[in-house]
């Protein structure tokens, strides 16, 4: 299977799962399931479950048995999405070229959309046909990403002023974008019941792709390490954490389609 195919097919069973998911039942509680799911469904490359699903894979698992645990990643990815638009976060009116949530639903229902999709996030680990073992440890990576040394400790950074350093940028990228990228890494492995050593190195090479991926999206926005450094040199740290994720990647077998995936998003121009 080539990796185009791959990835479609991964993409397609995540969006069947996240579809099915909040499917309004009449119970007077349907407007907060919308909130969720118009922003949940609003598009995006589904990068997080893809690579969980592929880390499941090559660590010996059938994807499908890790499907829940993937799509986690993404309703993990999402609430910090909602979150991060809010008026007292970074007071965003669009995503994806549509009205925040929190425009279009009001800002108390965008609160409370977020938090929905952390818990289901959870639940939905919790849903996987793997041994509890297996849950615990991915119960265990994400909250690491979602908490203090994760996403609310990289939001708390970036709320930090307008004169960042370089120091400053990296460790609210490291927090706010590459920890969930390495998560969902290392929830492939750990759903796979890899060994711990195994899923330190899928979360190493997570977070050096999580690294070029935010410094490529600052290339393109011209924001972020591009303002701050030039291009030139954000460029040039797009290569060097693209190397990094190459080199990480030799601890595994199989790796032609997370090599082309992690080619694909450290050069893509969107």
């Amino acid at each position: 299977m080539d990796p185009l195919e791959r990835y479609e097919n991964y993409r397609a069973m995540v969006e069947y799962w996240l579809e099915e998911r909040f499917e309004p039942v009449g119970d007077g509680i349907d407007g907060l399931r919308r909130a969720m799911a118009y922003t949940l469904e609003a598009g995006g490359k589904r990068v997080r479950p893809v690579l969980c699903l592929e880390f499941a894979r090559i660590c010996g698992a059938d994807p499908e048995d890790a499907l829940s645990v993937a799509c986690a990643a993404e309703l993990l990815h999402t609430y910090s999405l909602i979150h991060d638009d809010l008026p007292c976060m970074d007071n965003d009116d669009e995503r994806r070229g549509k009205p925040a949530n929190h425009v279009k639903f009001g800002e108390s229902t965008a609160v409370l959309a977020g938090d929905c999709l952390q818990a289901e996030a959870f639940a939905a680990v919790c849903d996987a046909e793997i041994p509890a073992e297996d849950k615990f440890r991915c119960c265990r990576i994400l909250s690491q990403a979602a908490g203090v040394g994760g996403i609310c400790g990289g939001q708390y950074l970036d709320l930090g002023g307008d004169s960042p350093t370089a120091d400053r940028l990296t460790a609210t990228d490291e927090a706010k974008t590459a920890a969930l990228l390495a998560a969902a890494c290392a929830m492939g492995a750990a759903a796979a019941g890899a060994d711990e050593d195994t899923v330190t190195a899928a979360r190493d090479f997570g977070a050096a792709l999580g690294m070029a991926f935010q410094c490529r999206d600052d290339l393109l926005d011209g924001d972020g390490f591009c303002a701050l450094l030039g291009p030139e040199r954000c460029q040039e740290m797009t290569e060097a954490y693209t190397r990094d994720a190459y080199r990480l990647l030799e601890a595994f077998g199989d790796t032609g389609f997370l090599r082309a995936l992690t080619e694909k998003l450290a050069g893509r121009e969107n």
